[in-house]
């Protein structure tokens, strides 16, 4: 007797869901909201440091960094890391699964936008919180403070699916570049005229009247038409903006990978071999060229481009601008992210066959100090290229050299920190970490705050170029830089041994 075996039915959307929520559970993306918490009590002490005699306007005001740029680029951020370790894992085997992709999609946004809400909760709420504590006169009121968390968090849902099938279609590195420039076009058409037209601005334009600033962080003056204009309207256009993207199916992309791979083998035979002539000179017994293959894994990365990039950025916009009065650009800004991406563009391309490399003859110690050598060595290298750079450009030699001096060593200590955080714990939390930073440092390095919350600010470091502070800042950044460079060492074997 023959017994017909029918197919199982597909999960609906609650299982779907649930298979979601434990997916992310106790992942990366769900510690990032933490960044908002990190970012809430750092904008709290700011607040704080500025002195007494402030009221709860001024506690919103100081909402504007979070809701023009952080929180929008958190978010990108979550998008951008649940991509990014979904196709390094290839979907943990769920891609394979009889799931409706729609619900899978679906599923993603919600759980996605459930740590958004965390995020804005976290990153909004909790100024509002301790300086409501503390004192009866900077308590927001509490619709006020609602609309504080609630408000931009509703107008980053489209921006979210936008990014969210942006990375299907292409990579996580692509999306958290587009959320990058969405969040910049945000900020400076928020106050446009055509602001209905232009959905980016949809991100920011309905919670300005909730902080009462201007996109700058500029008060709002009392008969400005925007202090008085209703928030909804605005953000309920940015959520809807999501409506559309989580329609739109996944296009197939044609020559993929999987495509050319299943042209170039016929079914039933296998895959012929190719020799390569390289491997046959590494096959052979003998001393490992650990330094020649780690450069290997750099060669063709983003590098390639970017260090000549950040260099001719320097020097175009000295060619319309005072040098002298220009060097915070290089050391608040170009310095802190270039150090940034040094540490996560070597990680990202050494780290992806980390553990073949651990398992050759060198193991993981010695590719680890090679890969932080020259990490470290571009970072320098370039501090000096730019420092020669402005000392063409017409500052004075007295100027330059201590330019030089300290960019490297800061820009040293800033690219081994940003390349331990990635080993040790993952290039979104080392993003995280890496952005509050530089943001910090502005803030504090290129105002009145420095004269008091210098020594707090490492990535604000290499624009203090007085021989006082140098005296200080210059030993502390070559001691912890060697601190990282062991660090690093220890954190490859152990990611050698978890990839």
């Amino acid at each position: 007797m023959t017994t017909l075996a029918y197919p199982a039915p597909l999960p609906g959307l609650p299982a779907t869901l649930r298979a979601e929520f434990a997916t992310w559970r106790r992942s990366t993306v769900a510690y990032l909201p933490l960044g908002g918490l990190a970012f809430g009590l750092v904008n709290t002490a700011l607040f704080l440091s500025t002195g007494p005699g402030k009221d709860w306007r001024d506690v919103l005001g100081y909402l504007n960094l979070w809701a023009m740029f952080v929180g929008p680029m958190l978010v990108a951020l979550l998008a951008a890391t649940a991509a990014r370790i979904d196709q390094r894992a290839r979907g943990g085997a769920t891609w394979y699964r009889p799931v409706r992709p729609a619900h899978r999609h679906l599923s993603r946004f919600i759980v996605l936008a459930t740590q958004s809400l965390l995020l804005n909760l976290l990153g909004a709420g909790t100024p509002l919180a301790i300086l409501g504590l503390m004192s009866s006169a900077q308590q927001v009121p509490m619709d006020r403070a609602i609309q504080a968390v609630v408000v931009p968090w509703v107008a980053q849902l489209g921006m979210l699916a936008m990014l969210l099938w942006l990375a299907r279609q292409t990579s996580w590195a692509v999306a958290l570049g587009a959320g990058f420039g969405w969040t910049v076009l945000a900020v400076v058409n928020a106050e446009s005229a055509a602001w209905p037209a232009l959905p980016f601005t949809w991100v920011d334009r309905g919670v300005l009247p909730v902080i009462g600033t201007h996109a700058n962080g500029v008060a709002l003056e009392v008969h400005s038409p925007l202090a008085h204009a209703s928030p909804w309207l605005p953000t309920l256009m940015g959520a809807a903006l999501a409506l559309p993207f989580l329609l739109l199916p996944k296009l197939r992309r044609r020559g993929s990978r999987t495509s050319q791979h299943r042209a170039a083998v016929a079914p039933g035979s296998a895959p012929t071999a190719v020799p390569d002539p390289a491997m046959a000179v590494y096959s052979r017994p003998g001393t490992p060229r650990v330094a020649a293959a780690v450069a290997g894994t750099l060669r063709g990365t983003a590098l390639t481009w970017l260090c000549p990039a950040a260099v001719l950025l320097i020097a175009v916009w000295l060619s319309w601008h005072d040098p002298n009065s220009s060097i915070q650009l290089f050391t608040l800004l170009v310095l802190p992210i270039g150090s940034l991406v040094l540490g996560l563009v070597a990680w990202n391309a050494a780290g992806r066959g980390w553990r073949a490399v651990a398992s050759r003859t060198p193991g993981a110690g010695r590719p680890a100090l090679v890969l932080t050598g020259i990490t470290v060595g571009i970072a320098v290298a370039l501090s000096v290229i730019i420092a020669l750079v402005y000392l063409l450009a017409g500052i004075p030699f007295g100027h330059a050299w201590p330019l030089a001096l300290t960019s490297a060593l800061v820009g040293a200590m800033l690219t081994s920190f940003a390349l331990w955080l990635s080993v040790r714990t993952s290039l979104a939390v080392a993003v995280v970490v890496g952005i509050i930073g530089i943001l910090c440092g502005v803030l504090i390095g290129g105002t009145d705050l420095q004269q008091a919350l210098w020594p707090v600010t490492p990535y604000s470091w290499a624009n203090y170029l007085d021989l006082q502070r140098m005296s200080l800042t210059l030993p502390i950044s070559v001691v912890v830089t060697v601190f990282f460079t062991f660090g690093i060492t220890r954190a490859a074997r152990k990611a050698a041994g978890n990839s």
